[in-house]
């Protein structure tokens, strides 16, 4: 993902770039705030 970002400038889809962010990083994020609730515990 990111040396497509890094060096297709104008050849970035949008739309893949939306789905990852949704797909993949959202629940990351989830994840990770989870596991500094439980650490903080």
């Amino acid at each position: 993902m990111r040396d497509k970002l890094i060096h297709q400038y104008f050849g970035i889809d949008l739309d893949v770039v939306s789905n990852f962010l949704k797909d993949e990083i959202k629940p990351l994020k989830a994840e990770i705030e989870n596991l500094l609730l439980e650490i903080e515990k």
